[in-house]
């Protein structure tokens, strides 16, 4: 176990053109940063539950863009897979783990943006996100 902080959060180096295939003109994203759609990835590697282990790494974005929410959100996903506080004390597995569902959810995120669907990727995202709100709701009572 390392407190060390990373300084940048990587992706799977084969992977980087699906990355920035996101960022293009036609795509609902464009406009938005690398840390946009590696956040979106990483969600949809987690709800996926597909991590990819990173044989070869790119960097691809720097650790300090994030805001805190969205490293927040990184803490979460660690916590709810090692299931373990002491995750937070060991930043390097943490933002492994966030780097692993990022590069699995990249495909998934990918096919979903640019599919055939009916509507509009964010709109459907928006739906899906509420739903699944919902559902965890009602679990709770």
């Amino acid at each position: 176990m390392t407190n060390k902080v990373p300084l940048t959060l990587n992706v799977k180096e084969s992977l980087v053109k699906d990355f920035e295939r996101l960022l293009d003109k036609d795509s609902p994203l464009k406009g938005r940063e690398n840390k946009h759609v590696f956040i979106l990835a990483m969600m949809t590697g987690f709800i996926a539950d597909h991590r990819m282990k990173l044989d070869k790494k790119k960097s691809y974005i720097r650790l300090e863009y994030l805001t805190e929410r969205e490293k927040s959100v990184i803490k979460a996903i660690a916590l709810h897979d090692e299931k373990n506080l002491e995750i937070l004390a060991d930043p390097q597995k943490m933002y492994s783990i966030a780097e692993e569902y990022a590069s699995g959810g990249i495909k998934y995120l990918k096919d979903e943006v640019f599919s055939t669907h009916h509507g509009n990727y964010i709109k459907r995202l928006e739906t899906k996100l509420v739903d699944e709100v919902k559902k965890a709701l009602k679990k709770k009572m």
